[in-house]
């Protein structure tokens, strides 16, 4: 049976979506569901997980209606954002977890003492910080780059950018990153040398 809304634009969509229309949402669920799930299934080579992803993605645009700002009200940009957004953290988390399962989780700790222990974990949480606060596509190239290892050229095919465009976000992750770190490691390496 056909949607009542199959012939409202994507603007008109959004306004009634605004407004707490469920009939609204689920004809964005039927218009894009099948492009939001081949990339996700594209990126996380898991069919489950990406439907998942595809039901992240859209529970947070109906539970976030009212205040809803989306750009020339470009729902399809903004969906595809949204995506690469909940991928990339999904892939994150997914990193994470293999790390501890393979018994890493930070340097060696248990013979430091609670000081330098503390200087340990403040490390990893300026790391953690500075990679989740890097723009969206930067830390998608960061993480298929660290997380997979894959090549500039591989990236660059999978994202459909150039390799120049890739080596940028690559730089500019590395320097955000050491950026954030600095101040941090200046204050580990005097206390470890000047508080013994």
């Amino acid at each position: 049976m056909a949607s009542a809304y199959q012939y409202h634009t994507d603007k008109e969509l959004v306004a009634k979506l605004r407004q707490g229309d469920e009939a609204a949402l689920s004809e964005i669920y039927e218009r894009y569901w099948d492009r939001l799930f081949a990339v996700a299934a594209n990126r996380m080579g898991d069919t489950q997980e990406a439907e998942e992803c595809v039901q992240d993605v859209l529970y947070k645009l109906w539970r976030l209606r009212e205040t809803l700002y989306i750009e020339n009200d470009d729902l399809s940009a903004y969906l595809a954002v949204g995506m690469r957004n909940q991928v990339f953290n999904r892939r994150l988390k997914r990193h994470r977890e293999r790390l501890r399962a393979t018994g890493y989780e930070m340097p060696q700790t248990e013979n430091l003492s609670p000081e330098h222990l503390l200087i340990v974990q403040e490390l990893q949480h300026r790391i953690d910080s500075a990679i989740k606060d890097l723009p969206s596509q930067c830390r998608i190239v960061f993480d298929l780059r660290t997380d997979e290892g894959k090549t500039i050229k591989q990236i660059a095919d999978e994202l459909g950018i150039s390799e120049n465009t890739v080596k940028y976000h690559l730089k500019k992750a590395h320097r955000n990153i050491r950026g954030n770190l600095d101040v941090t490691v200046w204050l580990a390496v005097f206390y470890y040398f000047f508080q013994k």
